[in-house]
């Protein structure tokens, strides 16, 4: 697919995405305790994946987009959507009216929600690419191209639309739930064959997420994936002193990676391995 991403998420995996597969390669269950974006989760080839999130309006767009006629619907509704300021400021108020609802306006028990989800999915696409999943995506301007240069940002929405068959095939194989991760993780398998994801907030930009982790968090979940010791364990991270004390080597594997900034600037990235490196025990 063209467009990687089922929202363009702060901080999202774009680039680095395909290594996340390589090194969960041979699992036939695989846990993505914080799937943001979701990015990953379309190089992951498990038999079963199990998709979590506590950001409930992104989860609520990917259930969607895993019921059979969700894609089509979606997609069909946003074509006939003007790329226009009115547009976006009645997406962001219809979500953050969820929000004061409980998430629960205009639900029926145990079905998610079509409106709710073509909302949220211009709140997305129409604002600049990384503001999904921060405090701020709910107020963030519509993203007008003033000039030639760059790519067109109506042209970016319509790619995103189009893309939506193609991400609904991939969201048809996952199960989905909206936990915090200290019970999706005390729910995962120590068992081999098993394989846990982790794309937490960073330490440091991840302060910008509605759902961050902060210090305490980043202890927390290194404690807890510390008991997996059957399950294969892949985090990503910055390379930065505070994850090296959490995740040291040699106990775990590091996989330095060139990422990038928000700003576009290149920027030391890790995948975290509870054991040896599938890439580079291949080179």
């Amino acid at each position: 697919m063209s467009v990687t991403a089922v929202a363009p998420w702060y901080g999202s995996n774009r680039m680095l995405a395909k290594h996340v597969g390589e090194e969960l390669s041979g699992c036939n269950w695989v846990g993505v305790p914080f799937a943001g974006g979701m990015t990953e989760i379309a190089q992951i080839k498990a038999r079963s994946i199990n998709v979590n999130d506590k950001h409930r309006h992104v989860m609520n767009l990917a259930c969607y987009l895993g019921t059979p006629e969700g894609p089509t619907r979606l997609a069909d509704a946003l074509d006939r959507l003007p790329f226009h300021p009115d547009t976006l400021r009645y997406a962001q108020n219809y979500c953050l009216e969820m929000e004061r609802a409980g998430f629960d306006l205009g639900r029926k028990d145990n079905m998610v929600d079509e409106k709710w989800a073509l909302n949220y999915f211009v709140v997305c696409w129409m604002t600049r690419s990384g503001a999904a999943g921060t405090d701020g995506e709910f107020s963030a301007g519509i993203s007008t191209r003033w000039s030639a240069s760059g790519g067109d940002s109506n042209t970016r929405f319509r790619s995103a639309t189009a893309a939506l068959l193609g991400w609904g095939q991939i969201m048809r194989r996952c199960n989905f739930t909206c936990l915090d991760f200290r019970e999706f993780l005390g729910n995962c398998k120590n068992d081999k064959g098993h394989g846990i994801y982790c794309d937490p907030p960073f330490p440091g930009p991840g302060d910008k997420y509605t759902h961050g982790l902060g210090p305490h968090g980043h202890d927390e979940l290194a404690e807890r994936l510390r008991l997996f010791v059957s399950a294969r364990v892949v985090v990503r991270y910055y390379d930065v002193p505070m994850i090296r004390e959490l995740y040291p080597e040699p106990r775990w594997t590091w996989r330095h990676l060139e990422g990038r900034k928000q700003t576009n600037d290149t920027a030391p990235e890790v995948l975290i391995i509870n054991g040896p490196s599938y890439a580079e025990a291949s080179t």
